[in-house]
Order: C-alpha cells, then sequence, then structure tokens
C-alpha cells in the first residue's frame, strides 16, 4: 500500500515540478557546424641567389567543422572545434583542432536577434597526406556574428584567421566561414 502511494504522489508531482521551471532560463552552451572558404597564404622566400626573392602565395582553402562552447561568466565563453581543410585541388589536406575563449556581446538574444562575438585560442594543424610533416601548434583568432532566426537556431557567419610561425608550409589560414548554431 506504501509502495501505492508514493507512486500516486510522484505522478501528481513531476508536473508541478515541470510547472515551477522557468522558461526564460538562460541557456549556457551552445554547439555549431561550418563550412569555411577562404585561403592559406605561403610565405615568401630567398632563393640561394640573394638578389632573387620569391614572393608570398596564396592557395584557394574549403573547410568543414563543428564546435562547442560553455558559457562561463555572462558572456564569456570557453569552447573547442575540429575541422578538416583541404587546399588547391584537395592535395593538400589537414585537421584543425582548436581550443578558445570568446566573449558573446548579446548572450541572451532572442528570436531575430544578433549575438556578435570575438574569440581567440591556440590550435594544433596535423597534415594528412604523406611527408606533411608533424603537425605544429598555431594561435588563431577570429570574430562574428549569431543571427538567431528561431529560439534555439541561428545562422553563424564568422571570419578566422589560424596563425602559425611557418607550419605546414602556411603561415595564415583565413576562412570566411557559415554554418549554424544550436542552443
Amino acid at each position: 500500500m506504501k509502495k501505492l502511494m508514493a507512486s500516486v504522489g510522484l505522478l501528481f508531482a513531476v508536473p508541478a515540478l515541470a510547472w515551477a521551471q522557468s522558461a526564460d532560463r538562460p541557456y549556457r552552451g551552445q554547439g555549431y557546424v561550418f563550412l569555411g572558404f577562404g585561403f592559406g597564404e605561403i610565405p615568401g622566400y630567398s632563393g640561394p641567389n640573394p638578389y632573387i626573392n620569391y614572393p608570398s602565395s596564396f592557395q584557394n582553402m574549403r573547410q568543414l567543422g563543428f564546435g562547442g562552447e560553455g558559457f562561463l561568466y555572462k558572456g564569456l565563453g570557453a569552447g573547442a572545434e575540429a575541422s578538416h581543410a583541404s587546399w588547391g585541388g584537395g592535395y593538400d589536406t589537414a585537421w584543425i583542432g582548436s581550443g578558445d575563449l570568446s566573449y558573446h556581446f548579446h548572450r541572451h538574444a532572442a528570436r531575430f536577434g544578433v549575438d556578435p562575438f570575438v574569440l581567440g585560442g591556440v590550435s594544433i594543424v596535423g597534415p594528412t597526406q604523406v611527408g606533411g610533416g608533424r603537425g605544429s601548434f598555431a594561435q588563431n583568432y577570429g570574430g562574428g556574428a549569431n543571427l538567431w532566426l528561431a529560439q534555439h537556431a541561428a545562422l553563424r557567419l564568422e571570419f578566422r584567421d589560424v596563425i602559425g610561425a611557418n607550419f605546414w608550409r602556411f603561415s595564415h589560414v583565413m576562412s570566411f566561414r557559415v554554418g549554424a548554431t544550436f542552443r
């Protein structure tokens, strides 16, 4: 009989707990996916002849990735992302992983609101082809905005630059990204 009474009490208590929840509770994190287009810069160098300098060159780049971030205090967040990038005709490819700190200026943006953000952090770039090197650490920075089209979904527009000390032939990997953010 005690089990029956406890079950009935629990049956009435669960909906009451759901009604006690606040509908406008701030979210604590968000995830995103993106497609990036940009270029990688191969730095110029001096050849064996001191009178001949080879200029910097650029190769088209495509990038596909995902990430997420959790909010630590107000608009300050910490996040991580992983992406795969390819240059030129797709012969040069690399995995890029990043850990970032970000600041969202309008974290609680409502539907049809805009949430601009800036971010920066460290990256590791690992070439995937044979002879491409062992990979190296780099730094990244960028910014953009989430355009909230629905309560839990936004269009993400972003610029990101991964800067390395001549990591795997490239000194910069710059991309313009378009994606979706979910909270």
